[in-house]
Formats: C-alpha cells, sequence, structure tokens
C-alpha cells in the first residue's frame, strides 16, 4: 500500500529529484531524518520505509544485506547507537538504533560510505574509461 511521504522526506525529495541517477545516495540523510522523527528504528522496518522512499524517488533501494551493511557503516562512524535489543519467536533479535547524542547535524550524514573509506575512487569516471575496466575485469573472471 502506498504512503504519503514523511515530513523529513519531503526535502530530501526535492533536493535529490533534481541530481539524476548520479546524485549522491539519500540514504544517510533518509536514516538521520527517520531516526529524529520516530526516535529510534530497527533495521527491517527502516529498510521497508526506505523502499517506499525510494519509489517515490524513482531509484533502487538496495538489497536488506546492502541496508544493514550501510547500518554498520553508520554505527562504526558513531552516528547511531544501539539502544536495546528485543527477542522474537525466530530468526535474530532485533537491535533498535537511535542517533548518538551529539551527532544529530554532523556532516557525515551525507556521504557515510566516502567517510569510512576516504581512499576509494569515487568520482564517476567517463565512459570510455569503464568500458576498459569492464573489459579488463570481465576477461579476468572466465
Amino acid at each position: 500500500m502506498e504512503r504519503a511521504p514523511y515530513p523529513f522526506e519531503v526535502e530530501i525529495l526535492e533536493r535529490f529529484s533534481r541530481g539524476g541517477k548520479f546524485a549522491a545516495s539519500p540514504k544517510g540523510e533518509w536514516v538521520r531524518g527517520y531516526l529524529l522523527t520516530f526516535k529510534e528504528g530497527y533495521s527491517y522496518e527502516m529498510w521497508k520505509e526506505y523502499i517506499q522512499f525510494a519509489s517515490f524517488l524513482g531509484i533502487n533501494p538496495g538489497t536488506y544485506i546492502c541496508f544493514k551493511r550501510y547500518m554498520w557503516i553508520l554505527k562504526k562512524l558513531g552516528l547511531i547507537k544501539l539502544v536495546r535489543r528485543e527477542r522474537v519467536v525466530r530468526g535474530f533479535r532485533k537491535s533498535f538504533y537511535a542517533i548518538a547524542p551529539g551527532m544529530e547535524n554532523s556532516p557525515v550524514w551525507r556521504r557515510p560510505e566516502q567517510t569510512m573509506y576516504p581512499s576509494v575512487d569515487w568520482t564517476v569516471k567517463p565512459i570510455e574509461i569503464r568500458r576498459a575496466l569492464r573489459a579488463r575485469y570481465r576477461s579476468k573472471a572466465l
């Protein structure tokens, strides 16, 4: 069922809808807005809500594993903290996260992956270079 965008999502939608497919990922800012609005949340619940947001924006939300990895990065950077865990009938326990005190307005929310891995070249390369890299690594895989 389609829902209306949350108030914190409207500003993100306006900013990222102009960037096209080469805009930075809004995932970090979305998680920040979600946790500021709802105070805490667990990964699966947030991922389900992020899927709805990604459909508004027209981007691929990624898999749940990717979202969990993103949450791990946010936790390693000290942006979020584990608040509590709940037992469930089957499977893993639910881990609830909240924003770490003092990190509400950190600039790291905009690009947490680039902050975590600064040695990676994050620039978008021209198509000729990308084709050459694809051909090079495709021949190694065979």
